[in-house]
């Protein structure tokens, strides 16, 4: 076990040193003459548990001597550490050396926070000691609301799991200044309301859906800001809501109903109406046809009424890559948006690609409202109340509504709505357009949008576990856990990181959840999920991470939802040491890999089962030409040294063709596939691999396409696989992101970044959020999407050559420079080199990502001129390589090869 290794294991053994009360101490609570005893033979030790000692002092606060049980009360701070077997063991082992034979045959019991020591040590890190039963949830799996049919079930990952999960606050109207403002400052380029969206929507959504989990989020999650609703009342544009043969119902519920702007306590889904059908055959029952404005990725959502006799209905989705189905059970999730996936439209209004359609099995009912496309802008309007309350900045709470009124106002302002994309917005506003009741998202009464923001999250998860129908309705998912991600604030004088905190709360309701449960399964999710955030980052970025503190705390976000549920503060968003980490997509990606894998590690534990991790995207991509009109596709598996679960044992092709949109995939049992093409037309590829824990992300995108009368087909090289953070530049007092070198490249896209940092003394104090000092940044970025590495460039390179009559193939970097690639059959090679450039690694410098002119490509690419073949090479670093780098090799070869 890493955390209790070597000198710090050796420490353990110790840790009674740790104990440094008197006498006096011991006796304040226990006036016994043994009580006296025991506290003096444990008196004179120094505390020496090195690697916690900034969680706070850890010291004896008392002893109580009676009946021979001795019970040692230690100070909070021992139980915010990771409690393991060994600890516990040799904890009371040197207490029974230290107290003497005088008390051999006592019983010693170690408690901290009012909890017995080794009741701290997780069940999934038991073996010696028992099980605690009473964490273990007593329901199995759940079945889905939504079950994407062309997906396979991962019952060693995290399928029949439902996960609510957040991140951090967002865009959110403030009525003390009457204007719609972030809850933290703009630092570094980012602000936490939407930093921490940069690991959840991109990383640790996909990673938990990619493992089967059905997630739940109480914020917009689609960063499309263009929006068209298509329903039975009335519809966006020209957009068309299509009766099938279908029986209707003479019962009319209410339903969803488009309305520019939400003001207080309207529930858009009690507005309108909505349908109950009976179908007789599996044929369309009704048809949704969009009238998009604009081409593109576009989110989609449906909603129904709730009924008794609400059954399974499928829906189809006819997009841009083909038909895919969804099985909805829509007994569960009535009356909201719920979402299934995402998907490539064309604009304006085409049936065929363009389009969703409810269906039965083989008849029966089927409940009906309305379906949206896009995220669209917010539509929530808020003014100034006639009574503020007070802004709780530690983010706890009483649960006391309104207990603090801060001044008053006449209340008669005018309406503001945010003008911003509904992604950035704060999940108050969000739930308010999704149906969410309003006693969930408005607990302090318009008074202040702040706390309800984040108190309306636990109860939001509340109400999605709350069975449908009857006087306090809600959408009968059986959410499993919640988890909430932020990011925390703290500077350091000098180049170290804050680290990672974790908060979850045990305190209220006796300790017990509604089911009877113990609340110390929020201690569990919150330790695996710490220490493999905490190993990850250690393994694979920085040995010397900081793990802080496991706080059990009053959080509103951790006591309030009715499930296990952990709180995390990966960061300090306000400290560059941990900036300069958390700025790099490769990093995020690692975090978020970890907080996936301590999730099913969770479920493993509590469930009863063999947790399997997806695997890590395969490399060695290349998608060559054959005769016949074929082209064979390979690649190579990647093992992941911290996972060896994480091994793919099959994978799944995608394909595309021409401007198309990805088909639902081909399932293949080897690490090759030979495709049929048709000539004239460009087929794209990106390959996932999967096991029995989930599906990998995808591989960089491939493409090759054939032209009847070419000979010899070029070869397209993707060597733009960069993605890192920005340069930075820490000189003295000047310190900050040196957005003049180098913006960093994102992964796919960036919509996280506020804009350029203008303030870069380390000297300068924050004032407040308008004024908040060093990091200071511009707002100009806010809501826009930037382009990122989108590994998808062969096709735009193959695309000019096929105009120009050329028949071609396409392959990684990595699989052009192994020896055994064949270039001779090729005319020309492309190579596509994009912000490729040598990139020292954080805490490594040693170590060099992303070198364009390594020995491998310098012999390949030399080995090609020689044998006549010409060389198209593209990048903005291929001339800077040469001259910053001063590497003699490269310099020698563009002189004597590139010319």
């Amino acid at each position: 076990m890493k955390e209790f290794s070597g000198k710090i294991f050796s420490v353990l053994l110790l840790i009674v040193c740790m104990i440094c009360a008197s006498t006096a101490v011991a006796q304040k609570h226990d006036k016994n003459k043994e009580s006296a005893d025991v506290a003096g033979r444990l008196t004179g030790f120094n505390p020496l548990l090195d690697e916690y000692n900034h969680l706070g002092k850890i010291a004896l606060d008392s002893v109580s001597v009676k009946k021979k049980n001795i019970s040692l009360y230690f100070t909070t701070p021992l139980s915010y550490i990771p409690v393991r077997e060994p600890l516990v063991e040799n904890l009371y082992s040197a207490v029974k050396d230290s107290i003497g034979d005088k008390y051999r045959k006592y019983s010693v019991t170690i408690y901290t926070d009012k909890k017995a020591i080794e009741t701290l040590v997780p069940n999934i890190y038991r073996s010696n000691l028992k099980k605690d039963a009473s964490r273990v949830s007593k329901t199995g799996k759940s079945e889905p609301v939504v079950k994407r049919l062309d997906k396979p079930e991962f019952n060693n990952g995290l399928s029949g799991r439902n996960i609510a999960l957040w991140h951090s606050h967002g865009w959110y109207y403030e009525p003390s200044l009457n204007r719609w403002e972030w809850q933290r400052a703009r630092l570094f380029g980012r602000v936490e309301d939407l930093y921490t969206m940069s690991y959840v929507l991109p990383y640790l959504v996909p990673m938990l859906e990619n493992s089967g989990a059905s997630v739940f989020i109480p914020r917009e999650r689609d960063i499309q800001t263009n929006e068209v609703v298509v329903d039975n009342d009335k519809s966006d544009f020209d957009s068309e809501f299509i009766k099938g043969n279908v029986t209707l119902s003479s019962e009319k519920p209410k339903g969803f109903l488009i309305q520019d702007v939400l003001y207080n306590g309207v529930n858009p889904f009690s507005k309108g109406s909505a349908l109950f059908a009976t179908s007789a055959s599996d044929k369309a029952a009704f048809t949704y046809l969009p009238d998009f404005q604009a081409g593109g990725e576009y989110g989609v959502y449906v909603s129904y009424p709730y009924s008794a006799n609400n059954q399974k209905v499928i829906y189809d989705v006819y997009h841009l890559g083909g038909v895919t189905s969804f099985e909805v059970d829509q007994k569960k999730g009535a009356g909201t948006w719920i979402y299934l996936s995402s998907f490539l439209f064309e604009k304006g209004k085409t049936p065929e690609v363009g389009s969703v359609v409810i269906r039965t099995r083989s008849g029966g009912f089927i409940a009906a409202d309305a379906v949206r496309f896009g995220g669209g802008t917010g539509n929530v309007a808020r003014k100034e109340p006639a009574v503020i309350t007070a802004k709780k900045l530690s983010a706890t709470d009483s649960g006391v509504v309104n207990a603090e009124s801060v001044g008053n106002s006449k209340g008669d302002g005018e309406w503001l709505v945010s003008g911003r994309p509904r992604f950035v917005e704060g999940a108050r506003y969000y739930m308010q357009y999704a149906g969410v009741p309003e006693s969930v998202y408005n607990p302090n009464k318009n008074s202040n949008d702040y706390n309800d923001d984040y108190m309306s999250r636990g109860d939001w998860v509340n109400w999605l576990r709350r069975a449908p129908g009857g006087d306090n309705p809600g959408l009968g998912i059986p959410v499993d856990m919640a988890f909430a991600f932020h990011t925390d604030a703290g500077v350091t004088p000098n180049d170290s990181v804050i680290g990672t905190l974790s908060i979850f709360s045990t305190v209220r309701d006796g300790g017990r959840f509604k089911n009877g449960n113990s609340k110390m399964a929020s201690r569990d999710l919150a330790d695996i999920i710490q220490t493999q955030i905490v190993d990850y980052i250690r393994a694979l970025h920085n040995p010397d991470w900081i793990r802080r503190g496991m706080w059990d705390k009053q959080y509103s976000e951790a006591w309030r939802p009715d499930v296990p549920t952990m709180l995390l503060e990966l960061l300090s968003h306000q400290n560059l040491a941990d900036m300069k980490y958390g700025l790099d997509p490769r990093f995020r990606f690692d975090v978020s890999r970890a907080v996936y894998k301590g999730i099913v590690r969770y479920f493993a534990a509590d469930k009863g089962f063999e947790p399997v991790i997806q695997p890590l995207p395969v490399a060695d991509f290349a998608a060559e030409l054959l005769d016949g009109n074929r082209v064979k596709l390979s690649w190579m598996p990647v093992n992941d040294p911290l996972e060896p679960s994480a091994k793919p044992d099959r994978y799944r092709v995608y394909t595309r063709i021409d401007d198309g949109g990805f088909d639902n995939g081909v399932v293949v049992y080897d690490n090759f596939a030979v495709i049929d093409i048709v000539p004239d037309k460009i087929y794209s590829f990106k390959i996932a691999a999967l096991n029995v824990g989930g599906e990998s992300f995808p591989s960089e995108i491939l493409a090759a396409g054939m032209k009847p009368d070419s000979t010899r087909p070029a070869l397209v090289v993707n060597g733009f696989t960069r993605v890192c953070a920005p340069q930075f530049i820490d000189k003295d007092d000047f310190a900050g992101v040196a957005w003049w070198e180098d913006e960093g490249v994102p992964y796919m896209s960036d919509f996280t970044f506020v804009g350029n940092q203008y303030d870069f003394n380390r000297n300068n104090q924050w004032l407040d959020d308008d004024s908040p000092g060093w990091g200071a940044s511009y707002a100009d970025m806010e809501g826009k999407v930037i382009a990122g590495n989108t590994f998808d460039y062969a096709f735009v390179h193959g695309k000019v050559l096929m105009n120009n009559g050329m028949s071609f193939a396409s392959v990684s970097m990595s699989a052009l420079e192994k020896p055994s690639f064949d270039v001779s059959r090729y005319s020309m090679i492309d190579v596509i080199l994009g912000e490729q450039k040598s990139t020292p690694r954080l805490n490594k410098e040693d170590v060099v990502d992303f070198k364009i002119y390594t020995p491998e490509f310098i012999s390949r690419i030399s080995d090609a001129t020689a044998k006549g073949i010409n060389i198209f090479m593209s990048g903005a670093y291929i001339g800077t390589e040469l001259t910053l780098k001063k590497d003699s090799a490269a310099n020698v070869f563009a002189a004597k090869v590139l010319h």
